[in-house]
Parts: structure tokens; sequence; C-alpha cells
């Protein structure tokens, strides 16, 4: 498989899902256990399909790793095939909860470039 080069526009979108798809996830399993098809249904709807991700299982064992989920129980889903359900952890309430304003400050700051800001009076642009 080709490589996609990090300048074109597939790359930045598949660096951001790399960067965002642990905290997609714990805030979806933060509302409810879910098995990662779920998961991927869930992060495909609510985004309008602008977040569609192929294999969530990396996400999951790292998430895992790190004591941020477990797992549940092996259940029935909707459809009567048995699934591995994710459950968060207190321990991953607690990252997510620190990760949602580091999110909103870097999404917020890289808005107020892309809108072009003024600087304040008073102050002079650089060279």
């Amino acid at each position: 498989m080709a490589k996609t080069r990090s300048g074109a526009p597939q790359g930045m979108e598949d660096n951001l899902k790399k960067a965002v798809t642990e905290l997609v996830v714990l805030s979806l399993l933060n509302e409810e256990d879910m098995y990662a098809g779920q998961l991927l249904r869930e992060m495909e709807e609510r985004s309008d399909k602008a977040l569609s991700i192929v294999f969530p299982y990396a996400a999951l064992y790292r998430l895992l790793e790190f004591g941020h989920i477990v797992e549940g129980d092996r259940c029935n889903a909707p459809d009567g095939r048995r699934r591995q359900f994710y459950h968060i952890t207190d321990k991953g309430r607690a990252h997510l909860k620190a990760l949602l304003p580091v999110y909103h400050g870097f999404v917020g700051g890289v808005e107020k470039i892309l809108e072009g800001g003024k600087k304040p009076a008073g102050t002079k642009k650089e060279a």
C-alpha cells in the first residue's frame, strides 16, 4: 500500500483521526458500554461520516493497557451476535475530563488562526 504524503489532505485527515480517536472512544463509552462495531457506527453517524475509523482495535488496546477501559461482558448485540462490550473506568473518566480542555483549547486556537484574527490594538505584527 502506498504511503500518503503527510502534506496531502488525506495525510492530515489520518493524523487528526489518530489524535482524536481515543478521546472520541472515551466520550462514547462514558455514555454507555459499547462493542467495537457500535463505536464505529456511532462515530460515523454523529460526525455525519466525517470521522470514520477502519480499525478501532489499536485505540481500544491502548485504552485497555492504560486502564482507561475494561472489557465488559460478552453479550448479544441487537443483531443477535455475541459481542465484546467495553466499559469506561473511573481512571478513564478522569482521563477524559483532563483531555477535553486540552482538545477544546487546541481546536479553539487553530480556529482563531484560521479566522485570520487581528492583533489587539497597540501590538505590532512581527516580520
